[in-house]
């Protein structure tokens, strides 16, 4: 898969996935205030190009990261790295179904930001086995059990048109305020703040 990330041919493959459109809208409303964003595990996709309101943008991967004119792209752990003061926002999409000890990750991640917005392979079959899945089915409470906390904010999102393995589930986590409902009114001052 390593050869997927460095040609593109994995971006190429999900770009237009409806998943990602959630995650685009997410960022927008609770990191419409973000001047930093660390993305965990970007595999080579350039989605971190949408946040243009965001001065720094740093993609970590341990192969292949993002790299471009407005993106940092670093390879590495994130269990061996110092980010000084951590990030507004943190995004870690589709990577923790990967990770031997999700648990001592999804906690790194809490550690890193401000907010932390995750998504996970929601209740996928075990049969046949994704490639590189080890912890499928995700349910919510697996999540929950790997972050050590209650997520502000969730969402199951289905691809269209697709019978098998198509739900994903987006989870929010405001790290100073866990028991912040994200609602409504995140979206009003979205559109306030940021018109488009």
């Amino acid at each position: 898969m390593p050869e997927d990330f460095a040609s593109g041919d994995y971006w190429a493959r999900r770009e237009d996935s409806l998943y990602y459109r959630y995650v685009d809208y997410i960022v927008r409303t609770v990191g419409r205030e973000a001047k930093t964003l660390l993305d965990v595990g970007t595999g080579n996709c350039p989605y971190l190009e949408w946040f243009y309101w965001i001065d720094r943008k740093v993609s970590i991967d341990m192969r292949v990261p993002y790299r471009s004119e407005t993106v940092e792209g670093m390879v590495g752990d994130i269990h061996e790295m110092d980010f000084g003061e951590g990030f507004d926002i943190v995004t870690c999409l589709q990577v923790l179904e990967h990770v031997p000890d999700a648990s001592i990750f999804g906690r790194r991640l809490l550690e890193l930001g401000k907010i932390v917005v995750v998504s996970v392979p929601y209740r996928w079959d075990t049969s046949p086995r994704t490639l590189g899945h080890i912890h499928d089915p995700v349910t919510y409470k697996k999540l929950t059990a790997w972050m050590g906390r209650e997520a502000n904010y969730r969402e199951v999102v289905r691809e269209p048109f697709h019978t098998r393995k198509s739900e994903r589930l987006i989870a929010i986590y405001d790290v100073q305020a866990p028991s912040r409902k994200i609602s409504s009114n995140d979206i009003k001052a979205r559109r306030a703040r940021m018109p488009c």
